[in-house]
């Protein structure tokens, strides 16, 4: 009996570093070659929580077809991941980070994460602006707003109908679905060309 107890105990325990240590989640990659292929994708399990995705900018670990790979920004140029309630899809940056894509067109809106101490994660919005080489970052750092007007002008001082409007307080980014918005508004007041 004491021996079927330990083996209980063992099988508990491998089971439960099991899933601490990662979980595999449906999801799909790009290849360089434009081929879009099936995956599972393993995600580390030992945090719940919107934070989990800094471990995917990186790189990621794969299960395609029963073999594990590992993709880097400069293989990939899409993948996406099924978590619990949303389907996510990160881009590959400048080849150099994969970042969560919230808008695309000729201008892209991109959310990434950055460790800024241990426990610490802070949320930068990323604008791509076409045919320039520079990313325009943006650090989730406001209380009352999403990003704070003297961090949100320089990303935009390129568009004066769109500065004006921030600046003079005419929008307020207080949440990710206005911050898309207003970057529609602004790729339709200075890039439609």
């Amino acid at each position: 009996m004491q021996k079927t107890f330990k083996s209980q105990i063992t099988f508990l325990l491998l089971s439960f570093c099991t899933l601490t240590i990662g979980q595999n989640y449906k999801g799909e990659i790009v290849n360089i070659k434009n081929e879009t292929l099936p995956v599972e994708i393993i995600l580390d399990a030992s945090s719940f929580n919107v934070n989990r995705l800094i471990k995917l900018q990186d790189k990621i670990t794969v299960i395609q077809n029963g073999t594990k790979l590992e993709y880097l920004p400069k293989d990939l140029k899409t993948f996406k991941i099924e978590l619990e309630k949303e389907t996510i899809t990160f881009e590959s940056v400048d080849e150099a980070i994969f970042a969560q894509g919230l808008y695309s067109n000729k201008v892209k809106l991109y959310k990434i994460l950055k460790q800024i101490s241990h426990g610490h994660i802070v949320r930068y919005y990323v604008i791509k602006k076409p045919n320039i080489n520079n990313l325009a970052q943006m650090p989730a750092m406001g209380l009352s707003r999403l990003i704070k007007k003297d961090a949100m002008l320089p990303a935009i001082e390129d568009c004066k109908i769109s500065y004006d409007k921030v600046k003079n307080d005419e929008i307020k980014i207080k949440d990710e679905k206005i911050l898309i918005d207003f970057i529609k508004d602004y790729e339709s007041n200075c890039f439609q060309n």
